[in-house]
């Protein structure tokens, strides 16, 4: 799922609710994605209420593709310290390793 990001609303803030909707994922989903990556996020609190800056929208995009792929939580925190750059190699490993691994499970 992309999101085009000079389509969302011109706004500060996000609250979760609306971004739980501008991502499609549910609101538990992100707030544990918050708590493990929480070095990531710029979340500020109004009136006791989580707000995101678009920065963090896409950090959760980043973490979304990611874990669809089947990464787990410390394989996603080494590609988002190393950045972008490691971002499609790593993938593309991970790709291949699962097709020789299925090539040897015959």
């Amino acid at each position: 799922m992309e999101i085009d990001l000079a389509s969302l609303p011109d706004k500060k803030y996000f609250s979760m609710g609306e971004a739980s909707n501008l991502l499609g994922v549910k609101d538990h989903i992100l707030r544990y994605w918050e708590k493990a990556f929480k070095n990531y996020f710029t979340v500020k609190r109004i009136s006791n209420r989580r707000m995101f800056q678009k920065s963090d929208l896409v950090t959760f995009l980043k973490i979304k593709e990611l874990s669809e792929r089947g990464l787990n939580l410390k394989a996603i925190k080494k590609v988002l310290e190393e950045g972008d750059f490691s971002l499609e190699l790593d993938v593309e490993i991970i790709e291949s390793l699962k097709e020789v691994l299925k090539i040897l499970k015959t």
